[in-house]
């Protein structure tokens, strides 16, 4: 019977698997890229989930309210503002 201290020096490097077992590894998967059409999709189909949507998370709340005097602005995009 071997010790435990015997078993982790019989490796070369302790990997902590004895013996090197490994999980089996998934199938690979083969996926190709989105197309733009897809992608754009996509885009539109995850902003008009999150249109409105806003937090009511306690902790989301106070930021809202300590952070109240912060505004977005928009670009002006008219041709004379180029």
């Amino acid at each position: 019977m071997t010790t435990p201290y015997e078993r982790l020096m019989a490796e070369e490097i302790p990997t902590g698997t004895f013996g090197h077992a490994q999980p089996p590894r998934p199938p690979e998967r083969h996926t190709r890229p989105w197309t733009p059409e897809e992608q754009a999709q996509h885009v539109a189909d995850l902003l008009a989930a999150l249109n409105g949507w806003e937090s009511q998370d306690h902790h989301d709340v106070r930021k809202r309210e300590r952070h109240r005097h912060l505004r977005l602005i928009q670009p002006d995009r008219t041709p004379e503002a180029a």
